[in-house]
């Protein structure tokens, strides 16, 4: 497949992701666009649902081999949410390098991210 022309597009939907209860060793937070589809990321946040603070490691993931750490071990305080990415620094995952966003926390099963993004096709 070809990247898609964001310029010549026919639709933008807007789309929020919700993953629950981050693991310590790893989980996709947001999968590869289908064929012919980019996703545009606005914001990525992250809430801490336990009473201790909790570390959180965000990586962008091409081709589910190659990762490329965004933030790394940033500390979401405890009953509180961050915003790890902002809506002023978006990027794109596209589906020809079947890009997806990943995160660990530190402490199990204590941190939700949340995806906001716009799917472009």
């Amino acid at each position: 497949m070809a990247y898609v022309n964001i310029a010549a597009l026919v639709t933008i939907n807007g789309v929020t992701s919700a993953t629950q209860s981050i693991t310590n060793t790893g989980m996709i937070v947001l999968s590869a666009p289908p064929t012919n589809h980019t996703y545009k990321i606005n914001t990525v946040m992250a809430a801490n649902k336990s009473a201790t603070a909790s570390n959180v490691t965000l990586s962008f993931v091409r081709n589910s081999t190659t990762f490329y750490i965004m933030a790394n071990q940033v500390t979401v305080p405890a009953n509180a949410s961050l915003v790890i990415i902002g809506k002023d620094n978006p990027f794109y995952l596209y589906d020809v390098t079947s890009d997806t966003l990943s995160a660990t926390a530190t402490t199990l099963s204590a941190i939700d991210m949340f995806v906001s993004f716009e799917d472009i096709f």
